[in-house]
């Protein structure tokens, strides 16, 4: 990453529904406390909240490749958002699974990110074809961190990991944890702020090296508590009689 004056410009983009208030964002400010041990004063972070962002769905009318190359011709908040994406070195998805894929609203950013590729088709390596960026001295390292209500990835992150696989290969970062409704459970707090100091370790590995050590990779994919406990714990949080 090109840096000058040791200078790091980190965006993150908060698409849960519930804003700041996010189970998701705790993940995220650990880990951004962890980046900061090394970058210190030199981090800019600037956050994308996607509720209250004024964001509009892609016409495809792609006039951002036609009579305006660049520029969405629809007047909302994806014009700064843009800006910022196409400026920062680091861009961090922070946002739960939905439906086994991303909220709806974060989708519809990212299908707004047209602009930022160009209208001709290039070979993939794997095979495939894809659209080639417009700018092509600006690759921002890419983070992914997400939670679900389940206590297992399997049969329920496939799809959005495959995405991201396929939107930016195989060398972005990412964290996931299942079980993240825990996170606002005070009950569980001691056992919630260790691993968030495991994930403020994993930032500063990933500051100091871009990569975690096999150890902080073994404790980020711990659960919060065995799968019985937390089903438990989640089908009674609900309250609901005679079902």
């Amino acid at each position: 990453m090109n840096q000058k004056n040791n200078k790091v410009n980190i965006l993150v983009i908060n698409g849960s529904p519930k804003g700041i208030n996010s189970n998701t964002l705790k993940i995220t400010n650990a880990f951004l406390d962890g980046i900061k041990v090394k970058y210190q004063g030199f981090a800019k972070i600037d956050m994308v909240v996607v509720s209250t962002s004024n964001i509009n769905h892609c016409k495809g009318c792609f006039c951002c490749w036609t009579s305006t190359p660049g520029k969405c011709i629809i007047n909302d908040d994806m014009t700064q958002i843009l800006s910022k994406i196409i400026n920062a070195n680091i861009i961090v998805w922070s946002f739960p699974l939905y439906y086994y894929g991303m909220p709806s609203k974060v989708k519809a950013l990212l299908d707004r990110n047209l602009p930022l590729l160009l209208p001709y088709i290039t070979n993939r390596d794997d095979g495939g074809s894809n659209h080639p960026f417009r700018y092509k001295s600006k690759h921002a390292e890419i983070i992914l961190i997400s939670t679900c209500g389940f206590y297992s990835t399997i049969n329920n992150y496939e799809a959005l990991i495959k995405q991201f696989d396929i939107l930016y290969g195989t060398n972005y970062t990412k964290i996931i944890c299942p079980e993240g409704e825990l996170f606002s459970q005070k009950q569980l707090s001691n056992r919630i702020n260790e691993y968030l100091l495991y994930v403020k370790q994993a930032g500063e590995e990933y500051a100091f090296n871009r990569s975690f050590s096999d150890e902080t990779e073994q404790k980020l994919n711990s659960l919060l508590c065995p799968p019985k406990t937390f089903v438990k714990f989640a089908d009674n949080s609900w309250n609901i009689k005679n079902i």
